[in-house]
């Protein structure tokens, strides 16, 4: 916890100009591994699903401006389990990771993992070229 906590203080320190070019960075970096996470879904999806999954791929802002979260699931895709009852059940980690009577079709983590590596490198680009022009 005191990482976090040494990381926040760290981040609110930075100069607003700086967190306002990285934040736009890292918000491209995060929309763009959401488009691709996106197409991944449209390539195991079978024509009679409906879509919702696809649309539930979003990226939200975080707790503070260097924080955006890319996303998938939640609201769009829960659905009680039986009608009338109160226990409802995301689909897309089923999706993600298969059930008994489904093999698993993930799209979301094989595709931050293909991507991981090249959205850090523009991160850490952008910052560097922030600090040395600061």
């Amino acid at each position: 916890m005191a990482d976090n906590d040494d990381l926040d203080q760290y981040l609110q320190a930075l100069p607003d100009k700086l967190k306002d070019q990285l934040s736009e960075v890292i918000q491209e970096q995060a929309q763009r591994l959401s488009d691709a996470q996106k197409d991944a879904l449209r390539s195991l999806q079978q024509s009679h699903e409906t879509g919702e999954l696809e649309n539930s791929c979003t990226v939200v802002r975080g707790a503070h401006e260097l924080e955006w979260i890319v996303q998938a699931g939640g609201e769009l895709t829960t659905k009680e389990v039986r009608e009338g009852s109160n226990v409802a059940y995301d689909y897309s980690l089923s999706f993600e990771f298969g059930t008994s009577r489904q093999p698993a079709r993930p799209f979301f983590y094989p595709t931050y993992n293909t991507m991981r590596d090249e959205m850090q490198g523009v991160i850490d680009e952008a910052v560097n070229e922030e600090l040395s022009n600061g």
